[in-house]
């Protein structure tokens, strides 16, 4: 897990600009006015309202502190303004007991009791959910309005936030402003079951597409038990890879330890993410770290130090004999390079 300072500039940039083209959208699907401020893409577009709109729901979002709460509410946050949500459609929801009607496909599956009898009810605030916080206009490549890959761009974040395993940036063509690729958005709270919550900005995490749907996934995580990106500070320092050697095996084998002083939420954290399984499908990158130890040692630094006249940083010279980042506030910015910083300094080669 790699933290994301919400204190940065682009990240409060990014979250602003973000608020304020979803709060026009939802507006003018609610059928109510969106800023008002000429030159605004979002009012001027052709987004249609939904007709009718559920009184419930309407009354909800056309509240502006409702609605930035949802849009730009810190994580801890969103839980809260999520259950008031429910709590205003249905003055007796229960979030255990409704689970079951929160599916992937928005349909309410066969309940008994009083459950039941509010199915028809509970699907259809879902569907108007789902159009109202429409994650799929979002992510749309030819709507130009406002889009994921713009978020992302302003996000710029290099790498999975998740694992740090694979650069994830975002690729605009510039010639003809093509949109070509980007981080996938994890929603860390899930959508299928927090449908309010689907473009809410805190809740969208860049990362690679196998943290996203195959290793996180829709697994349930909350802010008490869990670390959340842009929550804890201390996350990227709270772990550390370590190794070691399986002589029956004749194989290394990689782990992943919390610190002395972290919090339970790291350990928990980092056994939903199975990071320390997935992070075994380097053995050959820590192979070759092992390599440098054995043969070249501190004198592999030296010459490359010596190779520039000595005109490089530390921080220079380590990224050019190791191609990743030397403070943990960059490794963002390249793969690997949590593991790579901790592996070294297991091997001492970090005070040479």
């Amino acid at each position: 897990m790699f933290y994301i300072d919400p204190d940065l500039p682009q990240v409060v940039a990014a979250a602003q600009w973000h608020y304020e083209r979803f709060y026009c959208f939802v507006r003018r699907k609610i059928g109510r006015p969106g800023c008002g401020l000429a030159g605004c893409s979002i009012c001027a577009s052709g987004i249609e309202a939904i007709v009718p709109v559920i009184r419930g729901i309407e009354d909800f979002l056309a509240d502006d502190g409702n609605l930035r709460r949802i849009l730009l509410g810190k994580p801890e946050d969103l839980l809260a303004v999520t259950s008031e949500f429910w709590l205003s459609m249905f003055g007796d929801y229960d979030y255990a007991a409704w689970q079951p009607y929160f599916d992937k496909k928005n349909h309410a599956p066969a309940a008994a009791g009083a459950v039941a009898a509010n199915a028809r009810r509970i699907t259809n605030h879902l569907k108007q959910l789902k159009s109202i916080f429409c994650y799929d206009w979002f992510t749309q490549k030819e709507q130009r309005h406002y889009n994921a890959f713009q978020l992302t761009a302003a996000l710029s974040r290099h790498t999975c936030t998740y694992c740090n395993r694979s650069y994830t940036a975002t690729v605009i063509r510039k010639r003809d402003g093509a949109l070509l690729v980007r981080p996938t958005l994890d929603h860390w709270f899930p959508k299928f079951n927090h449908p309010l919550l689907a473009v809410s900005f805190y809740n969208l995490i860049p990362s690679c597409s196998a943290c996203n749907s195959s290793v996180k996934g829709t697994d349930m995580m909350n802010t008490t038990e869990h670390i959340h990106p842009y929550l804890d500070p201390s996350q990227t320092s709270d772990f550390e890879f370590g190794y070691f050697y399986r002589e029956k095996l004749d194989q290394y084998r990689i782990f992943l330890k919390t610190v002395p002083g972290a919090t339970d939420k790291a350990r928990k954290t980092l056994q939903g993410m199975n990071l320390d399984e997935v992070y075994n499908t380097h053995y050959s990158e820590l192979s070759d770290l092992l390599t440098i130890k054995k043969n070249y040692s501190g004198a592999y630094i030296e010459s490359i130090r010596k190779l520039f006249g000595g005109k490089l940083s530390d921080a220079e010279v380590y990224r050019i004999a190791f191609g990743t980042e030397y403070e943990e506030a960059d490794f963002y910015r390249r793969p690997l390079s949590k593991f790579k910083h901790d592996i070294l300094k297991q091997l001492g080669l970090l005070d040479q």
